[in-house]
């Protein structure tokens, strides 16, 4: 099953910089924990209005799209990621078809 986890940096901590190289690494390692994973930073987008087109400005910092069995599978390797200590929230969402969605309510 695949699932959508989008970082946001919310708790407004940066990395120290005697730690930056060694999250690099442990980042890496943990996207490396997640099967069949297409990871998409977030730099240069823009967002969109019906009025106006602006420089993103948000707070999300990138969207992984992963294999997991299940949500609890899904949600245990989100919170492996090194990015939590520092502030970042992921949300995850397991992938449905636009068919599906659009019969939810929310």
């Amino acid at each position: 099953m695949r699932f959508i986890l989008i970082s946001r940096h919310t708790g407004g901590r940066q990395v120290p910089q005697n730690e930056v190289e060694k999250n690099l690494k442990d980042m890496g390692a943990w996207v490396g924990l997640l099967k069949n994973c297409t990871a998409l930073p977030t730099r240069g987008g823009k967002s969109v209005t019906s009025d106006n087109v602006e420089d993103y400005a948000g707070d999300v910092g990138g969207v992984l799209i992963f294999e997991a069995e299940d949500m609890d599978e899904a949600i245990a390797l989100a919170k492996k990621s090194p990015g939590l200590k520092y502030g970042w929230t992921h949300d995850v969402f397991p992938e449905i078809s636009l068919e599906s969605a659009s019969k939810q309510q929310r």
